[in-house]
């Protein structure tokens, strides 16, 4: 395990000190590690523009296929939230 040290005032120190029961060491290691995964899940996502391509590619190919229909979206998407809403008034 390597070693990693930083500094504190003298006050502050004083005061950790009166703390015994607490593993300073421990409670900083846990800390600094819920901080990097923190981090790197941050990195993690970040647009991925492959994936964005594809996703318009997708919707593109899935617009062609309702191309010439009846189906509007923005009807379906304003009965969904009417039944939704209805139902929710309903309790």
């Amino acid at each position: 395990m390597d070693t990693v040290s930083f500094r504190v005032n003298k006050r502050l120190k004083a005061r950790m000190d009166k703390l015994r029961h607490i593993n300073w060491s421990e409670l900083l290691r846990k800390y600094v590690e819920s901080i990097v995964e923190q981090e790197e899940q941050k990195l993690r996502s970040r647009k991925d523009p492959l994936a964005i391509k594809r996703a318009v590619e997708e919707m593109d190919r899935l617009a062609k296929i309702s191309e010439g229909s009846n189906w509007i979206a923005e009807g379906e998407v304003i009965k969904w939230r009417k039944r939704r809403f209805s139902y929710s008034m309903q309790a």
